[in-house]
């Protein structure tokens, strides 16, 4: 008896308001015969007293029905009763082209309008010999309206039939009786039989494929291997000619950037850079260097030559700052005019000794300095 969804009510009964719930409960017999219905008993609370709930109850009798049997369904048979009953049926391969050993599946849909699906009877589905058959677990649906109203009861229900040997055979039709209200008669729902041909199963090649020829050897190629050699050996060549000219060229720049770091040129440019920074200290380190590194030796004679006064006076200016006495104001030395005046006599001096034939001023100083007798003064 499945519960069916209730209603909400409301009535007038001779001049009173009621409300409640109407449910509708459906009663399908399943055989003929005699059925008592037993009685129902349905409390519930009303306000009899107002702000208190009285507790009340109706009592629906029992009710006797008597079934007959379905037209066609007696004799113990399953008669059902529907609106409509269909039967269709898919296969999941062609027909065709079966060979034994296949599987084949068969499935079945009974669609019976205005029965519940578990009152669908349950089809047969027989095999002649030599067609193994296997049953699978039916599945039970209902069609709805938009509604949620049930209007027809499905049933699907699939089996596997598998071939076992060859030849000719016919799946017998599944065919259901049901009884049509509408016409009073009963009336048979069928899905058609199925004529197949199995043919044997290919035969499988089991022997053992002869050995595989062995390979023919093919003759050494001389040249090609030639050809190789020669081309790995030049490349090999390649890159030591190449190893051998970045070792040569490394240290050709490795002597030029030392014999340029060691150049009177650098030398007097380290001079320069201690004036323009202003750093007595690290002056009187680049003048010692730059004038051994000249052979401008003393630089007091080098200046009185080739300086002019006011170099000459800027210089002995530094001096007096360096050494001179504690008690004397010596002032800040002018290291930028200095600067400029050394640049100048250096300048005068290259163009003197490019003008003896001499090219460059020499590294070393001379054995014999023949600039004057007088002594070495110190500075």
């Amino acid at each position: 008896m499945p519960d069916d969804r209730g209603m909400n009510l409301n009535e007038t009964v001779n001049g009173e308001d009621f409300s409640g719930i109407r449910k509708t409960y459906v009663i399908t017999p399943q055989a003929a015969g005699d059925y008592a219905l037993p009685a129902i008993v349905i409390p519930f609370g009303y306000a009899a007293v107002p702000g208190q709930t009285s507790q009340g109850k109706v009592t629906v009798p029992s009710l006797t029905i008597t079934v007959a049997a379905v037209p066609g369904g007696a004799g113990g048979t399953s008669g059902v009763t529907a609106g409509e009953m269909t039967i269709t049926q898919t296969f999941d391969r062609d027909l065709a082209g079966l060979h034994t050993g296949d599987a084949l599946v068969r499935t079945i849909i009974i669609r019976a309008v205005g029965l519940a699906p578990m009152m669908i009877p349950e089809p047969s589905f027989d095999a002649p010999a030599g067609v193994q058959v296997y049953r699978h677990d039916p599945a039970l649906s209902e069609e709805r309206t938009p509604r949620g109203e049930t209007t027809a009861g499905l049933r699907k229900d699939t089996a596997t039939y598998v071939f076992t040997q060859p030849g000719k055979f016919s799946l017998p039709a599944i065919a259901l009786q049901w009884f049509n209200p509408a016409s009073g008669k009963t009336e048979t729902a069928e899905a058609e039989a199925a004529e197949l041909t199995i043919a044997a199963a290919p035969a499988t090649e089991t022997a053992l494929a002869p050995p595989a020829a062995p390979p023919a050897e093919e003759p050494f190629d001389w040249l090609w291997w030639t050809s190789i050699t020669a081309a790995v050996l030049a490349f090999a060549l390649l890159l030591q000619l190449a190893a051998n000219l970045a070792g040569r060229l490394e240290t050709w720049l490795d002597t030029a950037l030392t014999r340029r770091a060691r150049s009177e040129a650098t030398a007097f440019r380290h001079v320069l850079d201690a004036c323009r920074e202003h750093d007595p200290a690290r002056l009187e380190t680049a003048l010692d260097g730059w004038s051994r590194k000249a052979g401008n030796l003393p630089l007091s004679r080098w200046l009185d030559r080739f300086a002019d006064a006011q170099t000459r006076r800027a210089f002995a200016d530094y001096r007096r700052s360096r050494y001179g006495t504690a008690r004397s104001d010596h002032g800040t030395p002018d290291l930028a005019r200095l600067r400029t005046g050394l640049k100048a006599s250096r300048q005068r001096w290259l163009v003197e000794a490019s003008g003896d034939g001499n090219g460059s001023a020499s590294e070393l100083p001379a054995l014999n300095p023949a600039l004057d007798i007088r002594p070495r003064a110190n500075f």
